[in-house]
């Protein structure tokens, strides 16, 4: 096995933690093995040692000593400065799609029907699913921008802000991304650079004041579970 069969195999065990995550069957605390996934994803754990230690550079999961690895707590700090961060790297991808729409038209087609799928998935109340549908737009949008750094910077990003959700976000709440989403869209299509990166700074508030940091004993709710 070369070089390039190893970091394909960690980016596969990277993406299916992503995955994980985003489909909320990875839950703040919850302790990974090595010996498990290796076999579940049959390969070895020198391997899934590499990715976990990607995974903890990239922040998404802790290490200690004679505990392994487990999935990030994201505290109230943490949650505000991730939101903080998506809004610098955001604002600029759509600073950068916008005046590539506006020199070359580009198909914006895929993004609109990731919003109708993302609709779709919220009527039906498959939230996981939807969930991911929604992380999936960010990302597709970001890999509109054909910036490597942005995607790269983005894409942690992306499953932190999903584990601040499932610790903090309010079950009451009747926020729906793929209404801003649209929004979002249209306000590219018009080619107005500066109204498209108020929209996504404004959606990324929106979803930052969704959660409820008033919301006691979660910790202890979710180390218990896990």
């Amino acid at each position: 096995m070369d070089k390039n069969d190893l970091f394909t195999l960690e980016d596969n065990i990277v993406n299916f933690i992503f995955d994980a995550i985003f489909t909320k069957n990875l839950q703040p605390g919850t302790k990974l093995s090595e010996s498990v996934l290796a076999k579940e994803l049959n390969t070895s754990r020198d391997v899934v040692r590499k990715a976990f230690s990607k995974l903890q550079t990239m922040g998404i999961l802790s290490y200690k000593k004679n505990q392994g690895f487990h999935v990030v707590w994201i505290s109230e700090e943490n949650a505000k400065d991730i939101f903080t961060t998506r809004k610098i790297i955001e604002a600029g991808i759509v600073e950068i799609v916008t005046k590539r729409h506006l020199k070359e038209n580009l198909d914006l087609s895929s993004l609109l029907e990731n919003i109708d799928t993302e609709e779709y998935l919220k009527l039906s109340h498959r939230n996981g699913e939807y969930v991911k549908s929604s992380c999936d737009f960010h990302l597709n949008l970001a890999a509109l921008s054909e910036n490597e750094f942005l995607i790269n910077a983005l894409k942690p990003l992306i499953p932190l802000s999903i584990l601040a959700a499932l610790i903090y976000e309010d079950e009451n709440t009747e926020f729906s991304s793929y209404d801003e989403h649209r929004v979002l869209i249209e306000t590219i299509k018009s080619k107005n650079v500066s109204n498209a990166k108020n929209v996504m700074l404004e959606h990324l508030d929106h979803c930052l004041e969704v959660l409820d940091f008033d919301i006691t004993n979660k910790k202890n709710k979710f180390l218990f579970a896990n």
